[in-house]
């Protein structure tokens, strides 16, 4: 086998691996090789002293994770407030009546579009009910980390 005598490269050592394989496969009486012999069979004792390898590059400093800002509970305060005066006209119903708001004396048309605009009225509501449960916990949150603080 081809040893090292003095100090190559890496890709001169590629070389010297792939020779030291030539060199094995023509010392085979019949290969009966489904894959090639792997270049690492032939890296040999005292290799690693004879081959100068490349400088690691140099990673990138990870950038410094900004602090997180925590909004004030006044923000959360201010935020129920509006969800519930966007929340209060959508409990009143758009017909006092409740016999026209079924669909007696309305007439098919007209009950069809009136219960449209309920649901979607009733769509609204959830989905600010929804918001406004999440501003609350929010707003506990942020007053337990107030008093915490102080």
């Amino acid at each position: 086998m081809t040893d090292l005598t003095h100090r190559v490269t890496l890709d001169e050592y590629m070389v010297v691996l792939q020779q030291r394989a030539d060199e094995w496969l023509a010392g085979q009486k019949s290969p009966n090789l489904r894959f090639p012999p792997l270049l690492e069979w032939f890296v040999l004792d005292g290799d690693e002293a004879m081959v100068d390898l490349p400088e690691p590059e140099q990673k990138p400093d990870k950038p410094k994770p900004q602090p997180r800002r925590y909004r004030p509970a006044s923000y959360w305060r201010e935020r129920i407030a509006a969800l519930e005066a966007q929340m209060a006209p959508l409990t009143e119903p758009l017909i006092n009546d409740r016999a026209a708001a079924g669909g007696v004396a309305l007439g098919v048309k007209r009950t069809r579009r009136i219960q449209a605009r309920e649901d979607s009225r009733l769509q609204r509501y959830v989905e600010l009910r929804n918001q406004l449960e999440h501003a609350q916990s929010m707003l506990r949150r942020a007053e337990s980390r107030e008093a915490g603080a102080a």
